[in-house]
């Protein structure tokens, strides 16, 4: 075995502590990265939640206002019978 000149094994030695600390440095931040991507993928699902709720609670106001629309126009049918069978009792003395 040939031994290294002391110039070279210094070279080598500084080369692979520059690598380890590149490693951890890339592995430290990778980490970081995924818990960020955690972070972020827990506020979507807590947003998609929210927003499911409000389009469930956006329909029911778009059926209560189809139900109300209906009502007035029953409301309208009824006030034209009250004033039918009101001619009719009139037309007939007011027995019924």
């Amino acid at each position: 075995m040939n031994p290294m000149d002391p110039t070279t094994q210094q070279t080598w030695i500084l080369s692979l502590v520059v690598a380890f600390v590149v490693v951890i440095v890339v592995a430290v931040l990778l980490e970081l990265i995924v818990r960020t991507a955690r972070g972020i993928r827990a506020l979507v699902y807590s947003i998609w939640i929210g927003g499911k709720r409000i389009a469930a609670n956006t329909v029911t106001i778009a059926l209560l206002r189809e139900t109300n629309d209906l009502a007035g126009k029953i409301l309208g049918s009824a006030s034209e019978i009250a004033k039918a069978s009101s001619r009719i009792r009139q037309l007939t003395g007011g027995n019924t």
